[in-house]
């Protein structure tokens, strides 16, 4: 019976960690947008055009964690079959 008490007590308690950790990060981002809120001008390839620099930002970040993803899905694939 005591035990019970104590997976349900830790299941609060990481639930409530959860919501804290999510308002900071929601915070952080808020943050985040509203100070990087200016217009950069942005060129790739045959794309020309002036982006908020926050969409620059994370555009960036989202495809350069994608691109690591992706070249060490390769790496450990070539591993396995050598």
């Amino acid at each position: 019976m005591a035990e019970e008490s104590i997976v349900e007590e830790d299941r609060k308690h990481t639930g409530v960690a959860t919501v804290l950790s999510a308002g900071v990060i929601a915070v952080g981002l808020v943050a985040f947008i509203v100070q990087n809120g200016s217009d950069a001008e942005v060129t790739w390839l045959f794309l020309d055009g002036t982006w908020p620099l926050w969409i620059v930002i994370v555009v960036s970040a989202v495809s350069g964690a994608a691109l690591s993803e992706v070249l060490g899905w390769i790496l450990r694939r070539r591993r396995r079959s050598a």
